[in-house]
């Protein structure tokens, strides 16, 4: 039995003796070394793709030998490539070494890219704006960049989406599920004295349509062209029967005062004392309507009426109605032909216009007008010697050098007469206009063209047949972002037929040629052009740099001295410039304008409201 328990004891201190030796650093067991190097599961990528990898990371090797930790780190860079859902590395026993075997699943590639829901955007535009392409490895940051992408693309365009869901099929095809908003429900908030009919009169947007920015954009321009409001803006909100589909458009409106009384006094040599009453309503009965009179008393008797209906039927049909007699100072042509004592004159007219105008199309009307009108002669004086008794001519040309006076001899002779004569003017105007400014009263981008042609003739029981043609066209181009503005005009008129000098085309003053006086030029023949650059100082001032130029040319008007007649200072085109610097206001009465104009008879400052054109 002792010896029994001697062996056991000696077999235990010999199976520590080989634990301890197996565990000596000296005699530590050698790894085996790696044979070969095998890859499966690449279909898209390639072997040499991860062998690469290893090789460049110096992670496993032909020759080196094959370890636990060699094994992991592999994994983790293969992993780290994005190529693949998993990556697993084992080894098999050759011989003495080791065959290392790399296996791989790769990550799903896209075959097929679909968008459902999309009806205004095509799916080649959508294509080029997402991230993901056919071929490239399914990812998930991508796939969520390409929401953003895709709804960013419909914001660009003034339209609103929500992408609601991705998704990849078995068969690898990358789907996008687009809900493209529509208006649930158009609001307006704000209103007081305003009718609301008359506001949804503008709108053109309509419930049920897709949604459109820039369409709703144009709902507020037209709303703020009404002229009776100060502010309008807009809110989207969800929808309450569809949130994620659907967008209700909510317009806030802030009404301006529409209604103003005016009364001031005056007094010039020419007219004494003179007091004027000036009443107008921009918003009659809460409907649009604009009527307004004018009266001047005392030193001149003027009385001017006016009413502006913008829906006369369901076609938004629109009537002008003015009613006038009144007083205006003008300008006798330059003075070429006779120079007379006094170049200004009073003139009366007297009569009645009504014009309607109906739209062609959402930017094009045309119109057609009438016109009765009285117009007063006027009496100017100038000195002439005449020699009646040698010669029955006069010794400087002018109105008396063809006339037969009472009387015989030599000496100076007054002649007073009517050299610019009145008459009843009636008259058919046919018009077509394309206006397609942001604003009218302040337009920042747009053009405007309007072609008018004025047939007067006694058919239509006047005095006086000619007829006359007008373009005005306009342009306006922004600048610095939005924020400036070049204006440009160019008017162009002609007449055939005979007409009076009351009508005749006039050129110089606040509106048309700057920096010169009213009606300085007059003829049959109008070449007008205008630039202006107008510099936003701030939200409510504008400093404006322009240059005009034009000439009323041509043409020779009848007098009531027998055989005498005023030829225009200009027979033949000769334009005359313009340049000058102004600012524009915006004041609660309006926009105030005021210009200082430089031309070739010195210089002239211009007062007036809102812009030239």
């Amino acid at each position: 039995m002792w010896l029994a328990r001697r062996n056991s004891l000696i077999g235990y201190a010999a199976a520590v003796a080989l634990l301890v030796v197996a565990m000596s650093p000296g005699v530590a067991q050698a790894q085996p070394l790696i044979a070969e190097i095998v890859v499966r599961g690449v279909t898209y990528t390639s072997a040499s793709t991860i062998l690469d990898e290893l090789r460049a990371k110096d992670i496993l090797k032909i020759g080196e030998p094959y370890t636990d930790q060699k094994r992991q780190v592999a994994e983790k860079a293969l992993m780290d490539l994005g190529y693949y859902d998993t990556v697993s590395v084992s080894y098999e026993q050759v011989g003495e070494d080791v065959k290392v075997i790399i296996t791989v699943v790769e990550k799903r590639r896209i075959e097929q890219i679909v968008f459902v829901g999309n009806t205004v955007v095509t799916d080649e535009e959508l294509k080029e704006t997402i991230i993901s392409k056919i071929g490239e490895v399914v990812v998930s940051a991508p796939t969520r960049a390409d929401v953003d992408k895709i709804q960013g693309y419909y914001r660009d365009r003034g339209y609103m989406a929500i992408v609601s869901d991705v998704t990849i099929d078995d068969y690898n095809v990358l789907t996008f599920v687009i809900n493209e908003s529509h208006v649930e429900d158009i609001l307006i908030e704000g209103l007081q004295k305003t009718q609301e009919w008359v506001v949804r009169r503008q709108i053109k947007t309509q419930v049920g349509e897709l949604f459109q920015e820039q369409k709703i954009a144009q709902d507020l321009n037209r709303i703020l062209n009404m002229g009776i409001f100060s502010d309008v803006r807009v809110e989207y909100r969800p929808g309450q029967r569809e949130p994620e589909k659907a967008v209700i458009v909510v317009i806030q409106i802030e009404e301006k005062r529409t209604g103003m009384i005016t009364v001031a006094a005056a007094y010039s040599e020419l007219d004494d004392f003179v007091a004027m009453l000036s009443v107008a309503q921009n918003n009659l009965r809460g409907r649009a309507e604009r009527a307004s009179l004018d009266i001047e008393m005392f030193g001149r008797a003027s009385y001017d009426f006016k009413f502006y209906e913008p829906y006369l039927d369901a076609k938004d049909t629109e009537l002008q109605l003015r009613l006038f007699d009144t007083e205006r100072q003008r300008r006798f042509v330059g003075g070429a032909a006779v120079s007379l004592a006094e170049d200004q004159f009073e003139e009366r007219r007297t009569g009645a216009t009504i014009g309607v105008a109906r739209p062609m199309t959402e930017t094009q009307k045309i119109s057609l007008g009438l016109r009765t009108e009285k117009i007063s002669a006027s009496f100017l004086q100038g000195t002439r010697q005449l020699n009646l008794a040698s010669s029955g001519v006069g010794t400087s040309a002018g109105p008396a050098a063809n006339w037969s006076g009472p009387g015989e001899g030599q000496g100076p002779i007054i002649v007073a007469a009517p050299l610019h004569p009145g008459g009843r003017v009636n008259s058919l105007t046919l018009g077509w206009h394309s206006d397609t400014r942001d604003l009218r009263a302040d337009p920042r981008r747009g053009q405007y063209q309007g072609i008018t042609a004025e047939l007067a003739g006694a058919l239509l029981g006047g005095e006086s047949t000619y007829q006359q043609f007008r373009w005005d066209h306009r342009r306006y181009l922004p600048l610095r972002g939005g924020r400036d503005v070049l204006a440009l005009r160019l008017l162009l008129g002609t007449t055939t037929g005979t007409i009076p000098l009351f009508d005749s085309f006039s050129i110089g003053g606040a509106t048309s040629l700057r920096g010169y006086e009213q009606d300085r030029y007059r003829g049959e023949k109008m070449v007008l052009c205008n630039a202006e650059y107008r510099y936003s100082l701030s939200k409510n001032l504008i400093l404006v740099g322009f240059v005009d130029a034009g000439d009323a040319y041509g043409g020779s008007f009848q007098t009531v001295v027998p055989g005498f007649a005023i030829t225009a200072d200009d027979q033949d085109l000769d334009l005359h410039i313009g340049v000058g610097f102004g600012l524009r206001a915006v004041t609660p009465l309006g926009p105030l304008r005021l210009d200082f104009g430089f031309g070739e008879d010195g210089s002239q400052t211009h007062f007036g409201f809102g812009h030239t054109f």
